[in-house]
């Protein structure tokens, strides 16, 4: 297995080299070797173990590929991000995990760390939205707010009452573990208020959010919400038969992401458990990701980085 050393003294020339062309992302990850945190060597005996939400994939792949000097295809033997975002959160608690790669904690996963006398660091890297999506059948293009409670508190039911189709609205939703549900809950904040829908349209994964909006047979009907990078950068065959709607008159893109003006903005992280030794790989790692390279690795997998 190939072995990349980080050394501090080849760092500039590595930042203007490598990411020269940043925003043309290459299957095998970036060439060159990566910046510098002390003299740090990461083999695939030390590499940590790096879990965390879907739609941060492609940056493990990034980083992985980038660190230990293999493919994108190669790095599967080394990262794991499968299940909800809670359950990755559970992960790191119990051990599975050394670094995510992750959106919000949800209440139920800051609860677990509690229970178990676990602390972790968390550090905001990138940053992405909630996006509500419909498909494109339906002429409406823009909610506000205030429309979405009305939608998800079961005040607003039929499209015609927000410039649509007569139609009912089929308002779907996450699972509770699930990374957008815990930002749906963040930004649309209805608590009690939060309407019960029929149990088929409580979606367990977010590729099949996807696919009820823009494939079923019901689809024009449909309202979800996802994450941007998700949608515009993972799935792109569903974009022909989605429509991202504007919030507020807002529409979201990496600027508007970028500067706030689209309302739903979060940010994500890199999470490593607290009080680690500076020599240890996941915080190496973790800090190697914060740097000035790691947000050009971000920027050139199309994050918005911070």
């Amino acid at each position: 297995m190939k072995k990349r050393i980080i050394n501090l003294a080849i760092v500039a020339a590595l930042c203007v080299s490598l990411f020269a062309c940043a925003g043309q992302p290459g299957p095998s990850g970036p060439s060159g070797q990566p910046e510098n945190i002390g003299n740090f060597e990461f083999t695939s005996e030390n590499f940590p173990r790096m879990g965390g939400s879907l739609a941060a994939l492609p940056l493990g792949q990034a980083v992985t590929a980038a660190v230990l000097g293999i493919s994108r295809a190669e790095t599967s033997d080394y990262i794991i991000f499968e299940g909800s975002t809670t359950y990755n959160y559970y992960g790191l608690v119990d051990g599975r995990f050394d670094i995510l790669l992750a959106y919000e904690p949800s209440p139920e996963a800051i609860q677990y760390a509690a229970d178990n006398d676990f602390e972790w660091e968390i550090f905001p890297i990138g940053r992405d939205a909630l996006v509500f999506i419909t498909n494109s059948a339906n002429p409406v293009t823009d909610l506000t707010e205030e429309q979405i409670r009305g939608i998800y508190s079961g005040q607003i039911t039929n499209w015609s009452e927000v410039g649509g189709n007569n139609s009912p609205i089929i308002a779907y939703q996450r699972n509770q573990e699930s990374g957008s549900q815990t930002l749906f809950d963040i930004f649309i904040d209805l608590g009690d208020e939060l309407m019960m829908p029929p149990s088929e349209q409580i979606v367990g994964s977010m590729i099949g959010l996807l696919e009820v909006v823009a494939e079923f047979s019901n689809a024009a009907d449909a309202l979800g919400y996802t994450v941007y990078y998700y949608l515009t950068n993972m799935e792109t065959d569903k974009l022909d038969n989605t429509n991202i709607l504007a919030v507020n008159g807002v529409e979201v893109s990496n600027d508007t992401i970028r500067s706030g003006a689209y309302p739903f903005v979060n940010d994500f992280y890199v999470v490593i458990p607290s009080n680690l030794p500076d020599d240890a790989p996941a915080k190496v790692l973790a800090n190697w990701i914060r740097s000035e390279q790691g947000r050009a690795l971000m920027t050139r997998e199309n994050y918005v980085a911070l």
